[in-house]
């Protein structure tokens, strides 16, 4: 036996008995094969609700076994945040027959939840606990007409309007204590733990001066998502796989259910799926369905135990959810080292290997030890083999596997599944089309590091036929550098990467077998979101510096794009040091309209947000005003420069959103609605929510 690994195994056996106090922290997420070999992992059904718990358990112990110490006995809940999108939505309805604007959306007839919504006439606003319907135009007769008020426990987060019937979203939180997970554990350590389900409150409208509650549905985990096509809602809901097991009796069977209007109703075996991955990681991801208008709520629901989902991206026909692989699976790992690495090593580092192979550790100490052993070897290779062989494994090290979810008048059906190198940003980095699906990624390259060495970060468009089989790609685009925003419209990508510069990538993709990209662009600065403007420009908000920026891109020449104007936002004093704007990631907040040469975006340079509008044309960006929401504080004691609107507790008059009704701009805060003219941006109401 070699010295270094007489000396790696002392050390294993050092690590084995001082596990309990050692928290291990892993660094890599190995996939299985590249592009021509990705496996298909197998979905089932589970025979009994025991066989259901058992996998449950299982999986609790494995997660225990590679992500915790023994004695660690913390454990937290998921909390999925994608809102991490937009069309904007404009329209003229038939009962008000007013211009109005609506939630800024990716794929027209794919309506997205928003904290405000409005159907031309009224106006639905979540403010903290309180909606209010509000009475919207004309401007100058607006007031509040009803308003519900909702438990500190039942937070709402997310709303629907469709004709006369409301859906407001909301999140209850039950919070328990748990002393006794660890018999080591001292009196006083505590452990709080909370649990909590989502909840969709449907409202009668018919009296908009009293809207009535006529559904509750509870559904359990965390809220992830939701859309609504025509008339039909989809709620998604996360939670980890083990916490179920966490709040039941022991030797009880948790079985999944929904709450309608306080009656249980179980959730089928043959509605309860799994993945049989090799994640450690996973997640119940809950899928519920129904009709907003039908008197007797008819639910559709399904639970799919995934990794760890990261993005969803709903189009009118699926559902894609992915997630990142969380494989850190020993087996795995050395299965991709004799492969890829051992060929270009000595006999010994095989021999040391199989020894540890052969050894009755945890796999995570195996894990670690391997890292050493090739470590050891690989040291003496020059950087340029290093670099060679990592870039070879990275696309088994860094994954995101993709679920496709058909989905039709409320029916939830599992299609098919793939994977794709590297990591998707957010929602925009994935769009169907012609039954394609097109997805652009980021491999970071750094884990690659515990083995060989880091690789430069690079990025990728792949594109994918109807069973998510991967057809068409572009690999290695902007290599060092990651992406900040995609846009695909039709048969384009729009794709800004950065690092020092801002490259704007125009890539074309009608041949899905053959994408070229096309043009390419170097700036300063970058777009974190990008809007079409018309077929031959594009808007991007991002940030130069420390400043916000708006560009307008020409793209009409697509060999040759160019950036046509920009505005940026700049500190008016030295005390603040950055502009900022919630658009940079919530698309939700971005307001534009090309026949009103409208462009409306919340940026503050003092933690208050105001909503800044501008004036733009398919070859301008210019300011026309800006809209505060001012508190009595600032009206009674404007405060000096290097007070902030946070320290001085303003920060409720930060806007969050603005929306049109014909020629009157609506901006909403958490205490204020303002009402201004469009053209001259004069004061016409406003409402205060507090």
């Amino acid at each position: 036996m070699s010295t270094i690994l007489s000396k790696i195994i002392a050390v294993s056996f050092v690590m084995v008995v001082i596990a309990s106090g050692t928290y291990v922290l892993l660094t890599t997420n190995p996939s299985i094969n590249l592009i021509s070999g990705y496996p298909e992992y197998d979905i089932s059904n589970f025979e009994t609700y025991d066989d259901f718990n058992t996998y449950l358990q299982n999986n609790f112990e494995s997660y225990n076994t590679n992500y915790y110490s023994p004695g660690s006995s913390f454990i937290t809940g998921l909390r999925s945040d994608a809102l991490d999108e937009g069309n904007q939505d404009i329209k003229a309805t038939e009962d008000y027959d007013n211009y109005y604007s609506d939630t800024n959306i990716q794929e027209l007839g794919v309506d997205e939840p928003d904290i405000i919504k409005t159907d031309g006439k009224y106006l639905y606003v979540i403010s903290n606990l309180n909606l209010y319907i509000i009475y919207a135009y004309p401007a100058e007769n607006s007031e509040i007409i009803s308003s519900i008020t909702f438990n500190e426990s039942d937070r709402p987060n997310n709303l629907f309007i469709n004709d006369d019937k409301l859906a407001v979203i909301t999140q209850s939180y039950i919070y328990r204590i748990y002393d006794e997970l660890d018999e080591k554990l001292m009196d006083e350590e505590k452990i709080w733990q909370d649990t909590t389900t989502t909840q969709v409150f449907i409202y009668d409208l018919s009296d908009i001066n009293k809207p009535k509650e006529i559904q509750d549905i509870e559904i359990e985990g965390y809220y992830s998502n939701s859309r609504m096509i025509d008339d039909y809602v989809y709620i998604i809901t996360t939670q980890y796989a083990y916490e179920p097991l966490l709040y039941i009796a022991e030797d009880s069977t948790y079985i999944p259910k929904i709450r309608v209007n306080n009656n249980e109703q179980k959730i089928g075996l043959n509605d309860i799926y799994y993945i049989n991955s090799p994640d450690v990681s996973k997640t119940m991801t809950n899928i519920v369905s129904f009709n907003i208008k039908e008197e007797t709520i008819d639910l559709t629901a399904e639970v799919y135990i995934l990794g760890t989902p990261s993005t969803i991206y709903v189009s009118t026909e699926n559902i894609f959810i992915t997630s990142i692989s969380n494989t850190y699976d020993y087996n795995t790992i050395y299965d991709l080292i004799i492969e890829y690495v051992l060929p270009y090593l000595p006999d010994e580092a095989t021999n040391e290997l199989n020894t540890l192979n052969s050894l009755t550790i945890e796999d995570y100490q195996k894990i670690t030890i391997s890292e050493w052993i090739i470590q050891n070897y690989v040291e003496k290779m020059d950087e340029k083999q290093r670099q060679d062989i990592a870039r070879q494994l990275i696309m088994h090290f860094e994954k995101t596997i993709i679920h496709k979810i058909y989905i039709n008048n409320g029916e939830i059906k599992y299609q098919s599944q793939g994977s794709v190198p590297g990591y998707v940003r957010n929602q925009f980095s994935v769009s169907e089309y012609n039954n394609n699906l097109r997805i652009a990624t980021t491999v970071n390259g750094w884990m690659m590091r515990p083995y060989l060495t880091s690789i430069e970060s690079y990025n990728n468009v792949y594109i994918l036929d109807e069973t998510l089989e991967i057809i068409g790609y572009i690999e290695n685009i902007a290599v060092g550098e990651e992406i900040y925003s995609v846009r695909f419209l039709e048969e384009k990508c729009y794709l800004v990467t950065f690092k020092q510069i801002d490259p704007f990538f125009v890539i074309d993709l009608q041949d899905p077998t053959n994408p070229k990209i096309l043009g390419e662009l170097k700036i300063p600065g970058y777009s974190t979101y990008l809007h079409p403007y018309d077929q031959s420009n594009i808007i991007g908000i991002g940030q130069e510096g420390n400043n916000i920026k708006i560009s307008l891109f020409d793209v009409e020449d697509v060999f040759n794009p160019k950036e046509l104007s920009t505005y940026q936002v700049k500190q008016k004093t030295e005390e603040y040091y950055w502009s900022y704007s919630s658009a940079l990631y919530e698309h939700k907040a971005f307001l534009f309209d090309r026949s009103k040469n409208l462009l409306i975006i919340p940026i503050s340079i003092d933690y208050k947000e105001s909503a800044y509008i501008f004036n733009i044309t398919n070859n301008d960006i210019s300011l026309k005003g800006i809209i505060s929401h001012e508190s009595e504080n600032d009206l009674e004691d404007p405060h000096e420069p290097w007070e902030s609107d946070y320290l001085r507790g303003d920060y409720g008059y930060s806007i969050k959103r603005s929306l049109f009704i014909e020629n009157v701009i609506y901006t909403i805060s958490d205490s204020m609605i303002k009402m201004n003219d469009i053209d001259n941006l004069n004061e016409i109401n406003k409402i205060s929510l507090i």
